[in-house]
């Protein structure tokens, strides 16, 4: 049974990614899982449902590359930038996998679902903003090296690399290259100045 929700989740993603979350039916779930849509209902009453479930999974992954990246042994700046690099790597994978860039998987999702549906996107808020304070923290720890201008509000600053991310993510998926990505450690590096002098 867990593998059928687990299925019915992987199915998803998969479809939104190639598509939209508006375009998939349960329906097309149904079909490409391979199963009928009593089953899908046993596991999700609903397609919101099932979209949260597809928003936790996109989660998680992302999640896991902030994880291996910042939890590493390595200078602050440096940790941003392997989380930088992994996130590139994701891109072209899928880019690979979907036959083109489909954009951040988190960011998708904001763009097309928080004016329709209050739940979905009060959880995206909550992502975005756990996903900021994840870069917060590294940006205060390289404030306390000396790395970084101590002035900058660590807050505002990480809002800037994700939004910087979200942005360029945009331009690659429009541009359906995710080389338009390569730029984000330079940029980021520029939102996060050393001390003056």
């Amino acid at each position: 049974m867990t593998d059928t929700r687990a299925r019915l989740v992987d199915v998803t993603r998969d479809l939104v990614h190639a598509a939209t979350y508006a375009d998939v039916s349960v329906g097309d779930v149904c079909a490409a899982a391979g199963v009928n849509k009593g089953s899908l209902y046993h596991f999700f009453p609903s397609k919101q449902a099932l979209g949260m479930a597809v928003l936790e999974r996109n989660w998680e992954l992302v999640r896991g590359l902030l994880d291996e990246a910042f939890d590493a042994e390595a200078p602050p700046l440096d940790r941003l930038d392997r989380f930088l690099a992994a996130y590139r790597a994701m891109m072209r994978a899928m880019r690979e996998r979907f036959g083109a860039v489909p954009g951040c998987p988190l960011g998708n999702l904001a763009s097309e679902v928080s004016a329709q549906d209050p739940q979905m996107r009060a959880r995206l808020a909550e992502i975005l903003a756990a996903w900021t304070e994840r870069v917060a923290l590294v940006v205060r720890d390289a404030q306390a090296r000396g790395d970084v201008d101590p002035t900058l509000d660590p807050t505002a600053a990480a809002r800037g690399v994700v939004a910087c991310v979200q942005g360029l993510t945009v331009l690659a998926k429009a541009d359906d290259d995710p080389a338009v990505l390569d730029t984000l450690p330079l940029l980021a590096r520029r939102l996060l100045p050393a001390p003056p002098a």
